[in-house]
């Protein structure tokens, strides 16, 4: 057999091989990862309607109520540092409430710089301190994708706190969510691969 009719077949199984090794079923991403800023006001020492709580599938910011549309709120301790506090601390959940953060060095690796969140590390629902210009990693669960056909009701976000204004009790942070369920990208405007 000639090397090039040889070579030609080999390339043709190659490329039928990896053609063959994604899984066509597989759930494919339908949004793109948002990403936005936020100002929240602490949850102690302002008003009751003050919005304290951040939603992740939405990036917005919310009233922490027993209306359940937040996945944590901030806070402001003693010492002027930012406190996340889980749903779960805040009001008692009715439906799916858990709520996992990985905190990320700034000197490992920059908050423009994580493209996929981590596949493990986390720790749920624990009352975390969060350094000024540290990034958080969260993985939530959310009721919305229930109705998907993933066994996963996953959603994963990254946040990094930019500044706190202790006069007015504010936290000035950055969030990027992204809205397909079970998918980690981290990457503003894509559309997930994984």
């Amino acid at each position: 057999m000639p090397f090039r009719r040889l070579l030609a077949l080999t390339a043709l199984s190659l490329a039928a091989a990896v053609a063959c090794s994604s899984d066509p079923y597989a759930p494919k991403a339908s949004y793109p990862v948002n990403a936005g800023a936020i100002r929240v006001l602490a949850l102690n020492q302002t008003p009751p309607e003050a919005e304290s709580g951040v939603g992740l599938f939405s990036r917005s910011t919310a009233v922490p109520d027993f209306s359940e549309q937040f996945d944590f709120a901030l806070d402001i301790d003693a010492g002027g540092n930012v406190v996340i506090i889980p749903r779960s601390k805040v009001v008692r959940c009715s439906s799916i409430c858990q709520l996992g953060m990985r905190l990320v060095r700034p000197d490992s690796v920059k908050f423009e710089e994580l493209y996929d969140a981590p596949k493990s590390g986390y720790v749920y629902d624990s009352v975390t301190t969060l350094p000024i210009g540290t990034t958080v990693v969260f993985v939530t669960k959310e009721v919305l994708c229930r109705p998907s056909n993933l066994s996963t009701y996953d959603l994963y976000a990254k946040m990094i706190v930019d500044s706190v204004h202790l006069a007015e009790r504010a936290i000035y942070a950055r969030v990027v969510s992204d809205p397909n369920c079970g998918f980690r990208g981290l990457v503003p405007d894509v559309v997930p691969g994984h």
